[in-house]
């Protein structure tokens, strides 16, 4: 009889601990870095069926019902991906390559590219127009002028933790200032794309009105990334010009 008894109880205990297991918990995080609807996006294939999750924009934050496990989970995805946002630098340069004039000397703006830019390109002479270090972080939007006549602009989308960005839309525009009682500007785009980054990396884009142009725009692009002390505060800008130069010939 005393056996059966410590059985039974020991059933009980069992029964209980499986029923407080099953019992839905609530727990509210709040992101300091990325967006909550982003968050709830990630966490929904780590949710139980009968989970439900309620979103507060005001407070970019989060309130989750689920099993205790379940939120434990949902905890340690939120921490890896609500993280700062990486900060990066964009040094560019815009030059100008002609066919249709003698061969002259490279510009000594473009340093050492100027034998880089005579191997890909049938151009006789490349002259710089502008040059411009710019900072931008993830999400953050870069606009930017070369030598008063042409216009830079695209989005840095978020690179996760790798070497490889994406810069979309990326875009570069002629600037034809009208004139008139109402003086304004007119972009005419010369180049449109989504744009694949590596970091460390140079990447070079020539931009022609079709293949034997005797003219054209090249685009050298060279992007690396901040000490992540360094990450930017987004602005209304989403980019900071850090340094500015060069010559228009």
């Amino acid at each position: 009889m005393k056996k059966t008894l410590i059985l039974f109880a020991a059933f009980v205990l069992s029964a209980s601990a499986l029923l407080a297991a099953d019992e839905a918990a609530v727990r509210v995080y709040v992101l300091k870095h990325k967006r909550v609807e982003e968050a709830a996006l990630l966490i929904r294939p780590h949710l139980s069926d009968s989970a439900s999750i309620t979103l507060t924009q005001r407070l970019n934050a989060m309130t989750v019902t689920d099993r205790v496990e379940k939120l434990d989970q949902i905890g340690k995805v939120l921490s890896a991906f609500d993280t700062p946002p990486r900060g990066f630098t964009f040094a560019v340069k815009l030059v100008r390559a002609r066919a249709d004039v003698p061969e002259g000397s490279i510009a000594r703006e473009i340093g050492g590219l100027g034998a880089k830019l005579k191997s890909m390109f049938q151009f006789n002479d490349y002259a710089l127009i502008d040059s411009v270090v710019l900072r931008a972080s993830e999400g953050g939007r870069v606009d930017t002028q070369f030598g008063g006549e042409y216009l830079l602009s695209f989005t840095v989308r978020p690179a996760g933790a790798g070497n490889e960005l994406l810069l979309a839309p990326f875009s570069l525009s002629k600037i034809y200032k009208k004139t008139g009682e109402r003086p304004a500007a007119i972009l005419r785009p010369l180049y449109r794309s989504s744009m694949p980054v590596t970091l460390s990396q140079t990447l070079v884009i020539g931009a022609s009105r079709e293949e034997k142009s005797k003219s054209a725009l090249i685009l050298i692009l060279h992007a690396q990334e901040l000490p992540s002390g360094d990450a930017i505060e987004k602005g209304p800008a989403g980019a900071k010009a850090a340094d500015k130069g060069g010559k228009k010939p």
